[in-house]
Order: C-alpha cells, then sequence, then structure tokens
C-alpha cells in the first residue's frame, strides 16, 4: 500500500471549490465526513482523481494509530512554561516510536497517524511543519488536520492562512519526492526485543518511546524475528546492547541468538524474568540496581529486582550502554529528536532533526557517529541549506548550523 499523503476535509470548506487549493501538491487521499452535504464535494474529489474516504471506512491495507500532537508538552495553567521530567529536560512528545513500532507489526500496511491539533489554538505554519516531518521523517503519514481558524481563513483568502497552507503543502511535497527514505534502514545502538502484545504491550511501548526521549537510537526487534532471523542476517549484529524487559522468560531459541551475541562483545540488558545468566560476576564499581557478569566476550546487565518503572529502565539503559557511543548528539537544539537511517548497502545514510521548540534553533550543532565524510543539510524548501559548517572526525562528522526552521535532514555520504 502506498504511503500516500492524507487530508482530513475541513467542515468550513462546504464548497468543492477548496479542491483548488490542492491542486498541484502532494495530498491525494481525502477523509469526508458522511452525510448528504458533503456529496458535492466527494463527487468532484472523484473527478480530480482523488482518494476519499470515510473515518470509519479507511483504505485497505492503512494503519491508523492514535497519536499525540508533537512537541514540547506544556505544563496546565503554567503560563506556558515547559513541563519537565525528573531530569529537567522539557517532556516532548513524538509519535516516532509509535510508528516504527507499528511498521513492525504491519509491514505492508501504510501507518497514518490520527493527532488533532490542540483545541482552541491557532497554530503557526512550524507547529504544522513539525507535526507533518514528526510523522514523515519515521516513515508514516500524518492526516493532515487543520485547526478552526486556519481552514475557515483558507476559505477566506487571507494571506496569513495562505501563507501556512503553502508551508504545510511543501513539507509534504518535501517527503513525498523522498519516499525512498522510508525503505532505509534503521541505524541503532541497541535493540528492544519483545511481543509488544498482552501483559508486554504497556512496558514495552513505553520503554520504546522513553529510549528515545533518552536519545538511544534503537532497533525494534520482535521475538518472532529473533528466533527466526533471515538467513543472510545476524541478529544484532551491528548492535553494542540488547534489551529484554518482557514479563516471561525468552525461548530456548531466542535465548540462543541473545547469548551469542553476548558473546560475541554485545551487552544484554534484562530482568530477573529471563531466568538464570550465565558467566562470572563482573569485577569493578557495581550499579544500584544490576548485577553485571562477564559472558564471553560481553557482558551481561540483570536489574536486582522486576522493572516498574520504563523511565528509570530507560535512563538507566543509556548509562549502561554509555554515552560515548550515542550516535547522535546535539548542542545548543533545545527540545530535539532525531531518526538515523542508512540508505542501500551502507553507501548513503539520512540523519532527521526535529527541533521541537516553537522555531528551529538560531546556530545548533551535531555530531553523526559513522565512517561518512560529506553531510549536505537540507529542508523542506532549502535543496541545500547555505552556511553549514563540516568537520570530520574519527568516525563522525560534527556539523554545525545556521538558523534552521524545525526539522532538518542530512544526506551523509563519503563512508
Amino acid at each position: 500500500m502506498p504511503l500516500g499523503t492524507p487530508l482530513r476535509w475541513p467542515n468550513a470548506w462546504k464548497d468543492p471549490s477548496a479542491l483548488g487549493l490542492l491542486k498541484g501538491t502532494a495530498i491525494d487521499h481525502l477523509v469526508i465526513e458522511q452525510g448528504a452535504e458533503w456529496d458535492a464535494v466527494r463527487s468532484a474529489a472523484d473527478k480530480a482523481g482523488l482518494q476519499t474516504f470515510a473515518a470509519d471506512s479507511l483504505p485497505a491495507g492503512v494503519s491508523v494509530i492514535k497519536g499525540e500532537w508533537p512537541g514540547v508538552k506544556m505544563m496546565r495553567g503554567g503560563r506556558g512554561a515547559a513541563m519537565g521530567g525528573p531530569t529537567g529536560v522539557p517532556w516532548v512528545d513524538s509519535n516516532g516510536w509509535n510508528i516504527r513500532l507499528s511498521a513492525i507489526m504491519h509491514p505492508h500496511n501504510a501507518i497514518w497517524v490520527d493527532a488533532a491539533p490542540p483545541a482552541d489554538t491557532r497554530l503557526a505554519g512550524g507547529s504544522y511543519l513539525t507535526a507533518i516531518a514528526d510523522s514523515s521523517a519515521y516513515g508514516g503519514r500524518w492526516i493532515i488536520t487543520l485547526d478552526d481558524a486556519l481552514a475557515e481563513g483558507m476559505a477566506a483568502a487571507k494571506p496569513a492562512s495562505l501563507a501556512t497552507w503553502k508551508t504545510i503543502t511543501s513539507a509534504v511535497g518535501f517527503f513525498a519526492a523522498h519516499k525512498a527514505w522510508a525503505e532505509y534502514d534503521t541505524v541503532g545502538v541497541a535493540g528492544v526485543v519483545s511481543d509488544f502484545t498482552g501483559q508486554n504491550e504497556f512496558f514495552g511501548h513505553e520503554l520504546l518511546n522513553l529510549l528515545a526521549r533518552a536519545g538511544v537510537h534503537y532497533q525494534i526487534w520482535t521475538k518472532d524475528s529473533v528466533a527466526n532471523p533471515l538467513r543472510s542476517s545476524v541478529p544484532f549484529e551491528s548492535l553494542r546492547a540488547v534489551i529484554y524487559a518482557d514479563a516471561e522468560p525468552p525461548t530456548a531459541e531466542v535465548r540462543k541468538q541473545i547469548l551469542a551475541f553476548v558473546q560475541r562483545g554485545g551487552l544484554l540488558i534484562t530482568v530477573p524474568q529471563w531466568g538464570d545468566a550465565p558467566g562470572t560476576p563482573a569485577k569493578g564499581e557495581p550499579h544500584p540496581r544490576y548485577g553485571i557478569r562477564e559472558f564471553g566476550k560481553g557482558r551481561i546487565a540483570m536489574a536486582h529486582e522486576p522493572p516498574g518503572d520504563p523511565y528509570e529502565m530507560a535512563n538507566d539503559a543509556a548509562e549502561l550502554i554509555s554515552h560515548r557511543y550515542d550516535l547522535v548528539r546535539f548542542w545548543n537544539g533545545g527540545a530535539t529528536g532525531s531518526y538515523y537511517t542508512e540508505g542501500p548497502e551502507g553507501k548513503i545514510a539520512v540523519a532527521h532533526l526535529l527541533f521541537y521548540s516553537n522555531r528551529g534553533p538560531d546556530a545548533a550543532s551535531v555530531r553523526i557517529a559513522g565512517p561518512w565524510r560529506r553531510a549536505r543539510a537540507c529542508t523542506v524548501d532549502v535543496p541545500s541549506v547555505p552556511g553549514v559548517e563540516v568537520q570530520l572526525q574519527k568516525e563522525a562528522l560534527e556539523i554545525h548550523l545556521p538558523r534552521v526552521p524545525q526539522y532538518v535532514a542530512l544526506e551523509l555520504s563519503g563512508g
């Protein structure tokens, strides 16, 4: 199923002539409310070659996830203050983890994200850019949903509303033109193994969410994919750590594959439900919540108690793996997120950078680990951002950006 670019038809657009706003854009799917009052819009859309659907009868081959409006979560009644976690870092809502998990669980489906703008709010173009990039960078598509004031302003041809619409259409056009990126492989430092269902659903989902917030780049592995790897692949080959936190012990084949990874030099972070761990106690400073054992060339870190808090486990995992192996590191970026993918045969890569504040940074820097020697920064409306400085490091690039919007793609090459 092609990803497509869906739009929820606004209630303010009663006249089919509003379809002219879509001409020349990448928008090709319309979600229109049922009822006779929309028959003329549906008929005109069909004649224009657009696919129309009701909200309760979306096309086959599409998985719709209920998402969050992406950005820095604000405190209720806090006069615009940003909510922080226990470490004081702004609490960022993102749909990336959910899109990636849905793609793993439903590999033949397009993933659409249903996340409406905050009620009674008029949003600037940058907020819509964030919403589009937060889904599209991870291989999904946001169901474009306009706030009422914007939809009404567009119907009245107000210049400010049309300028915001141009930002939206530029963004969806950019990602439609780069569909190949959705097929790139995820670059990670850790692998999370679970079935992500039943009694493992809440903890597994939150662990993915919170690892991303902690800056840990990871791959998602179902237990079936570990037990039955492709003949041409070795599970976890490029990773430094594997995290297993399910409520039941692994099967014999899953255990075998993970312990083989440890023997080759990897780190297993797990829970008492894993069962007995092989190896010998490691020397050195103990961890307050984990016992460390050496096994082969690698280590096993087993929690002393079954984990009750995925936030604590995500941050412990970042510490156990060590931030020295961070794949993407920001300076002066504010509330940030990133997704790192590698193209065919590992010859090219893309690092998607997201800045979740009200506007992009004035002068952020980012370090990307990998064998790359060249980087080109592009935004949804600038194919090659001028003024980007690239410094070569051993197995990394340090990239200094000028003022940029909320989304930047770094195209990496020369490995």
